[in-house]
């Protein structure tokens, strides 16, 4: 049976007023003067999520100056069909399948945000003897921007999971070792590299506050915002699994305003169970502002040699 327009149309306004009010407000976009960054799996994102649920993905993605989607798989005609959904100012960049077939996508607003020039994956150098060394199960995805007076790379992320004790230490050598060369790449000499100013968000199956795979990821000092520690980004509200992380440096200016979409409250209320989860994914959309428009932001990126 097709789906009802009127209860599409009602729950796609209940979809609004979440994000407009109450405690899952979302700010209103600002041109130059905040960012919102959101980051989302979206789980198997490929050519089978229907056309209702595609329209409440881009109702949310809408809401964003730029979004990093994880899990977008080899098909790529669902993401297509979602840049057509929105407002034909959005722009995607988009990697080559990587480990499970897997893509990454930054979907951005040209309005808002502009790319660079940096696309890439992040691959560690291996012996030119061997031809082998250690790589991420799934390449993470890096791209520059410019948002107002702050230029950024973004990194987005999906970290290896599985629940054996195998599984779970390879996790934790998966965000060290990202960890540790975004770190090193921070601290180059400015003309070494595309840009310092590194974001790195996604997947990173961390589970609660405390625990060895959020210690790996902030052993180097990255920052988060403060309400991420306990911030449940799954569908069950549970775990902690998604993050939004920045290297320590001056350019940087969170909002304080850090929060996810809990969809499920307003979405697919006829299916069994209700919610959105089968439909759209298992993972919550997760989001963060940052102001963009400071002189010091400026001024900070090119002074400070961190």
């Amino acid at each position: 049976m097709p789906p009802d327009p009127l209860q599409i149309a009602t729950e796609r306004k209940a979809l609004m007023n979440l994000m407009d009010e109450g405690d899952y407000k979302i700010p209103n976009r600002r041109v130059d003067e905040n960012l919102l960054l959101a980051t989302w799996n979206i789980q198997q994102f490929g050519n089978k999520k229907s056309a209702r649920a595609l329209q409440y993905i881009a109702d949310i993605c809408e809401r964003f100056d730029i979004v990093a989607l994880q899990e977008v798989k080899t098909d790529l005609r669902g993401l297509s069909k979602l840049q057509e959904l929105l407002p034909g100012n959005y722009k995607i960049l988009v990697t080559d399948p990587t480990g499970n077939n897997e893509r990454f996508a930054f979907l951005y607003d040209k309005r808002t945000v502009i790319s660079t020039g940096l696309a890439c994956e992040i691959g560690f150098t291996v012996s030119g003897e061997t031809h082998t060394g250690y790589q991420l199960h799934r390449m993470p995805y890096c791209a520059s921007f410019r948002a107002g007076r702050f230029d950024f790379v973004l990194t987005s992320v999906h970290i290896f999971y599985g629940k054996t004790e195998a599984d779970k230490a390879e996790r934790v050598k998966e965000i060290a070792a990202l960890v540790d060369y975004i770190d090193r790449q921070s601290k180059a000499e400015k003309d070494k590299v595309f840009d310092r100013d590194f974001f790195v968000v996604g997947d990173f199956n961390i589970e609660e506050m405390g625990d060895r795979f959020f210690n790996a990821l902030s052993a180097k000092g990255f920052q988060m915002p403060p309400n991420l520690n306990t911030l449940h980004t799954n569908f069950a509200r549970d775990k902690t699994f998604d993050k939004i992380a920045w290297v320590d440096r001056p350019s940087f200016s969170f909002s304080g305003n850090c929060n996810i979409v809990p969809f499920y409250k307003a979405l697919f209320q006829d299916a069994g169970p209700p919610g959105g989860k089968a439909e759209i994914s298992d993972h919550l959309p997760l989001w963060a502002e940052f102001k963009i428009n400071k002189l010091t932001q400026e001024l900070d990126q090119i002074i400070n040699t961190g």
